[in-house]
């Protein structure tokens, strides 16, 4: 029994020396937190912010282009000679019987916001920007100009991203009236910007440069049906999209990427001109046939709905203003955009 007794104090003392060694090991396991977001995480936040850009060049700056075009082929109001229209300061235009508008400058301003709420590669991103063009009517029927964008942005992306950018880029456009009724106009331009990302989970920053190319076609229609004008139009969108490679503050290496939108649209405005002003509603329908990096996910049709108005200031002078839903169809997503636009020819 006494054996027995002095075994069992023994186990006791071991245990009691044992616990104190265990202890101190304990702390030794310690989990370490990643440094910086991983280059997955990093490409998908890019992906967003592309995303977001090429609907601000789809929805804002090419529209407003091409209703400059439309403004100076077939006039702000009315379509048919300006001599049965009776209203001469809203009545221009090539297909109206005018002489060629000669010089015209325009300027733009306008912007939107894109929420895109899927898991994983969503978005919250508000965008504004301004555009500056010269034409000239070189003949009674062709018209040639330019038109400089500068473009910015900025919100949250998911993964705790939070992102600006800064664009800036050139358009040349065309426009030629093929008969009283119909046109087809033509755009092609360049632009290049910075981003930059910041996480608020990690000590993190990240800038890299990105560009876009735009090529844009278009048929469009000018019908007046009794009172009313019916303005029917189809259009083809090409625009490859580059990110640069960049490596973070974290010494991560992220490669660039390279994606697209091709998107053909279909639809037009109907408008009935009041008193020395012109209200409309517009529509379109869209397919893309391809898409930047992750916008599958909201589907490849959708439409778009919107409203605005021409108000003729003087004979050479005019406003307008725009705005509209665009993503009617696409899951998971909505995105508004508006504009003012002031037109001066000479």
């Amino acid at each position: 029994m006494k054996k027995k007794l002095i075994a069992l104090s023994t186990l006791a003392s071991g245990a009691l020396l044992a616990a104190p060694a265990q202890a101190q090991l304990a702390p030794q396991t310690v989990t370490v937190a990643p440094a910086s977001p991983s280059a997955t995480s990093q490409s998908t936040a890019v992906n967003s912010g592309v995303q977001s850009q090429a609907n601000t060049t789809a929805y804002v700056t090419l529209p407003g282009i091409s209703a400059v075009i439309q403004q100076t082929l077939a006039g702000p109001v009315l379509a048919g000679p300006r001599r049965t229209a009776d209203l001469a300061p809203l009545h221009s235009g090539v297909s109206a019987g005018d002489d060629p508008m000669s010089w015209q400058v325009w300027a733009q301003t306008g912007g939107g916001q894109s929420v895109n709420s899927v898991g994983v590669g969503g978005y919250t991103i508000g965008s504004y920007g301004a555009q500056l063009g010269v034409q000239k009517q070189i003949t009674p029927k062709f018209l040639f100009g330019v038109s400089g964008a500068w473009q910015g942005s900025d919100g949250t992306l998911t993964g705790g991203f939070a992102s600006t950018n800064s664009t800036f880029g050139v358009t040349a456009y065309a426009g030629y009236q093929l008969d009283e009724n119909w046109n087809v106009s033509a755009m092609a331009g360049y632009s290049g910007g910075t981003n930059s990302m910041t996480n608020s989970g990690f000590n993190y920053r990240a800038t890299y440069g990105s560009s876009q190319w735009n090529f844009q076609g278009g048929l469009n229609g000018y019908y007046k049906v009794g009172a009313v004008v019916l303005a029917p139009m189809v259009s083809i969108l090409y625009s490859p999209i580059n990110s640069f490679g960049y490596t973070d503050s974290n010494l991560v290496v992220v490669p660039g990427q390279s994606t697209s939108l091709t998107r053909g649209s279909v639809g037009g405005f109907i408008s009935l001109p009041l008193d020395k002003w012109q209200p409309y509603v517009r529509a379109t329908l869209e397919h893309d046939f391809s898409l930047p990096t992750g916008s599958w996910v909201n589907g490849y049709t959708g439409g778009t709905v919107g409203a605005g108005a021409t108000v003729p200031l003087n004979d050479t002078i005019w406003a307008s203003v725009d705005a509209g839903y665009n993503s009617i169809g696409r899951y998971a997503l909505s995105s508004w955009s508006g504009s003012v636009r002031l037109n001066v020819r000479f």
